[in-house]
């Protein structure tokens, strides 16, 4: 892990079209530069580039200029830039800057996936349609393979307190997306949602996964 300002990069290519940069220590004004050339190093055969944040201790303005200029140019080249595995203080820079909902405008639907103690959480935000479903059940299958792969429980808390809607087709994939991921050692729980998406959970037979007294 990088120590002090240094940032560290480590990039692994994770499929045919598919990278993954994963980022430790501090990316300030004096490391977004390098940030900005890995990204540019993929091209566009790469068209799906996932930045985990999980080894990243701070964040500057700097930095998410360089990630909302790299988003933008992504959109525009209909490929993705997805960051994962923001942590508390990462995800606070995002909120109080605005950045999250300028990603939400962006994009129109974010899922951010973060390890905490007990529960894998997936952060849902914006409106969710049927096209954003692949994205949710691609977070489930990674989850599910690194389970079987350590061989351990698995918690899942899928976070809908920033989910503004759910479009009603997505309801019947994402119970679709829920069991076709399952394996004996997972559980899984839904938490802050609406109302009226907890009203159309109920509907899909997912009421059972709400957590109560939320």
């Amino acid at each position: 892990m990088a120590k002090g300002g240094v940032m560290t990069i480590e990039q692994t290519k994770a499929g045919k079209s598919t990278a993954v940069l994963t980022l430790s220590g501090r990316l300030d004004t004096a490391s977004a530069p390098q940030l900005e050339r890995k990204i540019k190093q993929w091209g566009e055969e790469t068209t799906e580039l996932i930045l985990d944040f999980a080894d990243l201790a701070y964040i500057s303005s700097m930095g998410l200029r360089v990630l909302l200029q790299a988003k933008k140019t992504f959109k525009l080249e209909g490929r993705r830039l997805i960051i994962k595995n923001m942590n508390d203080t990462i995800r606070e820079v995002f909120e109080m800057t605005g950045f999250l909902n300028l990603m939400v405008q962006e994009e129109k639907f974010i899922v951010i996936r973060k390890q905490e103690q007990d529960a894998i959480v997936l952060f849902m935000n914006g409106e969710i349609e049927l096209a954003n479903i692949p994205m949710v059940s691609k977070e489930l299958l990674e989850i599910r393979e690194g389970g079987i792969k350590d061989a351990k429980p698995v918690a899942i808390i899928m976070d809908m307190e920033k989910l503004t809607d759910f479009a009603p087709a997505a309801i019947k994939h994402l119970s679709q997306a829920i069991a076709d991921t399952a394996w004996e050692g997972r559980t899984i729980k839904v938490r802050g949602a609406l109302p009226k998406i907890q009203t159309m959970l109920r509907g899909e037979g997912l009421g059972d996964l709400l957590e109560t007294g939320k």
